[in-house]
């Protein structure tokens, strides 16, 4: 009953009806279809709401819409709402949680990273489109590096790299117009090594000062990939740069923001390593060398405090530290035992990081060449440009050396270099052949995107020697957009701690961190759930500031007031989230949005490996990748191809909600086949129609083979339907004795057929897409619920229930093998209606029909239907007449109906009681077909088992049947004789109680009336008591000895009667008539 359903469950059933009228519904008709639907009235009240109105208000996806003084209930559905409802199904996501400052992911054993190396077996890929729509996907830029190769191979350098050849390699560079200035390199160098002499590098330079270098240096580009540089011996210029190259590549590896991992030492001996001070050196006492130090370099004061933490529960202390007003570090989340343990643990982490940014690094000048190479491959990790005074600090912090005064000059020489001048700075772009930006070229009408303080360097991802790399996956939408942080490495390393100063820092200077403008594209801090991240602004609009989340993935609505200044020092680690997609699971991409299998692997550590298969795709913004558990090196990729074709294409049938389905096979025997439109439904026609055309072009036939009955089991084959002309997938299900035949069934269409094997092609589909070969069985077998299946229910099923038109289906309960009885609904212009009754209603009508026929004899004997029984009094005819009581016992239309007098229900009653203890020892009667009279009353054993008196209207001579009438009920029978028995003279004193009748003063509105038009009078009147008025009583045209009653019919079990006829005029079914 529709009051114990709960508000998801009405919420659906409205949708149902909705959705089902591919437009909107009034009120008034989504009630009654909600009625014919359920069974009883929308219960708004029972919900808790005031009116019909406020119940749909209370939808998100449903929508009121008034047209003139009608009001029309709609289903919501576009682009902007859906992107919409994703944001906000993102924030509510139970499975959002910070990620910084709780993980920290220490260097796991060392283990062989061993996978069972799956690749897809398909044969054919749909051509889809590889790339996920989000703009997040859009705007994202990331770099990939790999590992220098054990053996022998061409150098690795990045997939975006566009650095000219003259820097790629030094030693075929021309004499061109980018020709460097060797006099000014070599002034350079001089103040260099002057420099280094006074920070302690004398010793070094003296060891070396006559000596002649012959050397293959490697000069470690920003991304990792390695550049050979060929230094000549003999010249004294040559000297001087390949000290100075020795040199850089010492203040390098010094230098705590260096590229973890890409770095390759040189086969030659290295020097002693410089002292990092004159002025600093160590004692046992952490703190006293951490006030030393910062005295030194004049980075402010040392504030340090201990606290005990949570006494009641452990007790341990965690310490902080603050240096000036930039820096700030915490020993938490390590715990102590005493506050001393804590404070020196907290002075050693403030040294180890100070002591890189603050020691030597400035001292040395960067050589022309150095910033013709090195700059290039940093600009390019700012898709949208660099401050140069943020470069500057960013150049100084990586390669420990300082930029000359005309370095812009100098850099502008690049062709990958533009520069723009502003009124607060000059912005820097990296620029490639085949870029919408190119060098010296102005942007379009002189307008420039506003660029924030501070940008972030794209994250560059590092694969190992064995093409590997392990991660966790930090935020899922689908199977072609998985963002994931790789783990494990110094670079996390750094960040994680990073992230923990951060917090820090931002929840004591959030009020002075508010920007004065918030800019699209710009870098900031956000905070959400109460953590700090670092974000890159997408939208701004009025629901807050959409904010792509470059550590995770993400992309959510912050508020306004929880956005912040990034500071500089904390947008120097390069962006954590680098995106990809599953290899092998291009057919699914499009349909696995928001699946729940998807959704389990977030936070899952992975090992990924990069696919080789990428069809020539070098774009590095999506990588291909294959994907392993972490623990036992199984495939994701594998698994989630089963899962996902379950998940998004299992045409599953709700028990407790109405499903919209489309016919797909109709059965004799009341089996229906019916399709379910899931996800990936569409997505699997889609399929087949690309693999049809694949196999039409350029047939597989290096895949077949002789299928047998044995090897054919527990496989899908690809084969043409003899009766559609479509290739589809089959089931070979039963085979010949012979093995020449086989029953082949096709698993989404639900029908069979038998073919001589010999003669099909049998394509394997675990061979041919194994995507494709893994989707469910798409056809539902279902049962009809029907007293009997009709013989002619093949031809009624297929006239109501079109193909391609919707309908609703119901469960009304699980049947024998499991298979469900179902109700379907329909929707015509009157609105919904039961196809079940709709069949029963045309069955009950043929059987009339053909009864009366048979009938048509009894008006030439003149025995009327009801025999030899009298007629009950009837009251006189005409308008004004005395109405009598009624019941309806049976209704088949407006013209045909049966009423029983209520003045004498309770003789019936009794007479029935008195019948079945009369003849309740009596199994069948002794009579033959001669004994039979038409015209004549007999006991009659029906089918319920109950005794009746029926009226002979015809004996069948041709077999052992009679056809006869239910004097008192108004139904015909066709039965066998044996079921008659002699009626004794006691039972025939009582009037026949079945009146024949119709409604006065109507007419269909159409032709004749509908099976719409009779199921809705039926409801007003079957097996109710009415009172009815006599207008006329008319001849059956069928049999002029039987008679017709011409009333008019009325309810008056509410407050106001109702009369019936106008309730058909006012429902559209009927019109008035004379």
């Amino acid at each position: 009953m529709a009051h114990s359903l709960s508000l998801d469950e009405v919420k659906n059933e409205i949708r149902s009806c909705i959705i089902s009228s591919k437009a909107m519904l009034t009120l008034k008709q989504l009630s009654s279809d909600y009625m014919m639907l359920v069974g009883d009235p929308i219960p708004f009240k029972n919900l808790g709401f005031q009116s019909l109105e406020g119940l749909i208000k209370s939808f998100p996806d449903l929508d009121l819409k008034k047209q003139g003084n009608v009001t029309y209930a709609v289903a919501k559905q576009s682009e902007k709402s859906a992107h919409i409802s994703e944001l906000i199904s993102n924030q509510k996501s139970p499975k959002k949680r910070p990620k910084f400052g709780r993980f920290h992911h220490s260097f796991p054993p060392s283990r062989s990273h061993q996978t069972n190396g799956w690749r897809p077996k398909t044969k054919y890929q749909s051509n889809k489109n590889h790339n996920p729509s989000g703009a997040r996907a859009k705007n994202h830029a990331q770099f990939v590096s790999r590992s220098q190769p054990t053996v022998a191979s061409k150098v690795v350098i990045p997939q975006h790299s566009s650095l000219p050849k003259q820097i790629l390699r030094v030693e075929d560079e021309p004499a061109t117009k980018g020709e460097l200035n060797q006099r000014t390199n070599n002034k350079r160098l001089q103040e260099n090594i002057k420099a280094l002499s006074n920070s302690g590098g004398k010793e070094y330079m003296s060891k070396h000062r006559n000596t002649v270098f012959t050397t293959n240096t490697n000069i470690n580009n920003n991304d990792g990939a390695l550049q050979s540089t060929q230094i000549d011996s003999g010249a004294s210029s040559k000297l001087l740069l390949s000290t100075k190259m020795r040199l850089s590549r010492k203040m390098s590896e010094l230098s705590l923001d260096s590229d973890s991992g890409n770095s390759s030492p040189t086969n030659e001996s290295i020097s002693p390593i410089l002292s990092k001070t004159a002025e600093f050196s160590r004692t046992n006492d952490p703190l006293k060398d951490l006030k030393k130090f910062v005295a030194i370099h004049k980075l402010g004061d040392v504030a340090v405090s201990t606290t005990l933490m949570d006494p009641k529960r452990k007790k341990f202390y965690s310490c902080k530290i603050k240096v000036g007003s930039e820096h700030t570090y915490c020993s938490y989340p390590k715990e102590f035992k005493s506050a001393l343990e804590a404070q020196s643990f907290c002075c050693e982490e403030a040294l180890a990081d100070l002591i890189p940014k603050c020691e030597i690094k400035a001292s040395l000048i960067s050589t022309e060449q150095d910033l013709l190479i090195r700059i290039p491959p940093m600009l390019e990790k700012h898709a949208n440009g660099i401050w140069a005074k943020q470069l500057t600090l960013d150049y100084s912090d990586k390669y420990g050396e300082m930029l000359p005064h005309d370095w812009l000059s100098i850099i502008d020489k690049s062709n990958n270099v533009h520069i723009e001048k502003t009124a607060k700075d000059h912005i820097l772009y990296h620029c490639k052949l085949g870029d919408v930006l190119q060098k010296g070229q102005q942007r379009i009408g002189g307008s420039r995107m506003p660029l924030s303080n501070v940008s972030v360097p794209a994250n560059t991802v590092q694969f190992r020697e064995d093409g590997k790399l392990t991660c966790q996956i930090t935020y899922v939408v689908s199977a072609n957009e998985i963002w994931c942080e790789q783990i494990y490495t110094e670079e996390n390393t750094r960040f994680s701690e990073m992230v923990d100063r951060m917090k820090i820092y931002y929840e004591e200077h959030e009020a002075q961190l508010i920007p004065q403008e918030i800019v699209l594209a710009g870098y900031y801090i956000a905070k959400y759930e109460q953590e700090y991240y670092r974000v890159r602004v997408e939208k701004i609009d009025q629901r807050g500031i959409v904010c792509f989340f470059i550590d995770t993935g993400d992309e959510l609505v912050v508020p306004k007031s929880n956005i912040f200044v990034l500071e500089r020092v904390y947008a120097t680690s390069q962006a954590q989230a680098f995106l990809c997609r599953l290899s092998g699971l291009e057919d699914l991409y499009d349909v696995s949005t928001n699946s729940e299998h998807l959704a389990a692997l977030l936070d899952r550590v992975v090992i990924l490996e990069l696919a080789i298969d990428i069809s020539g795709d070098e774009n590095t913004a999506i990588l291909p990748v294959y994907m392993y558990d972490f623990e036992t090196g199984s495939s994701i990729n594998e698994d989630l191809i089963s899962q996902l074709t379950v998940e998004l294409a299992a045409p599953i049938l709700k028990p407790d909600r109405s499903t919209e389905v489309y016919i797909s096979h109709i059965e004799s025997n009341g089996d229906i086949y019916v399709h379910v439109k899931t996800k990936g439904f569409d997505n699997l026609q889609s399929l087949r129609v690309e693999l049809q055309m694949q196999v039409n072009e350029k047939p597989l036939d290096y895949l077949l083979y002789t299928v047998t009955k044995m090897n054919s089991e527990g496989h899908l084959y690809f084969m043409k339907d003899k009766l559609t002309g479509n290739w589809e997938r089959t089931k070979l299900i039963d085979w010949a004795p012979t093995g020449d035949y086989a029953q082949v069934y096709f698993v989404d269409k639900g029908y069979t057929d038998v073919i001589k094997v010999a003669d099909e092609t049998l394509y394997p589909l675990d061979s041919v897409n194994e995507v494709f070969n893994t989707y469910p069985s798409q056809a539902v077998r279902v049962r009809m619920a029907l007293d009997a299946i009709p013989p002619n229910f093949l031809d009624l099923a297929t006239a109501a229930l079109p193909k391609e038109t919707p309908v609703l289906l119901k469960i009304v309960e699980m049947g024998a093998e499991n298979i469900p009885t179902v109700k379907l609904f329909r929707r015509n212009a009157d609105g919904l209606f039961c196809i079940n009754e709709s069949i029963a209603m045309q069955t009950e009508l043929s059987k009339e029909e053909t009864l009366k026929n048979k009938f048509k004899l009894l008006a030439v004997s003149g025995i009327p239907s009801t025999g030899t029984l009298k007629c009950p009094p009837l009251p006189k005819a005409g308008p004004g007449s005395r109405p009598i009581e009624v019941f309806v016992p049976m209704a088949v239309s407006p013209y045909n109906f049966i009423v029983q007098p209520c003045s004498s229900y309770k003789q019936l009653h009794d007479m029935m009681d008195k019948l079945q203890l009369a003849y309740e020892d009596v199994q069948y009667g002794n009579l033959s077909i001669d004994d039979i009279v038409p015209g004549g009353i007999y006991a009659y054993k029906h089918t319920d088992s109950c005794w009746y008196r029926l009226s002979v209207i015809k004996v069948i001579h041709t077999g052992s049947s009679v056809s006869g009438y239910l004097c008192d009920y108004g139904s015909y029978q066709t039965l066998s004789v044996r079921q008659l028995v002699t009626l004794d003279e006691a039972f025939m004193e009582l009037p026949y109680q079945a009146l024949s009748a119709k409604l006065a003063g109507i007419k269909p509105k159409l032709d004749k009336w509908t099976m719409v038009d009779c199921e809705f009078f039926k409801q007003l009147t079957e097996m109710k008591r009415l009172y009815a008025e006599l207008i006329s009583i008319e001849r059956d045209s069928f049999s002029r000895s039987d008679i017709i009653l011409k009333v008019s019919l009325y309810d008056t079990s509410t407050d106001d009667d109702i009369l019936i006829s106008d309730e058909l005029i006012k429902s559209g079914i009927a019109v008035k008539h004379t």
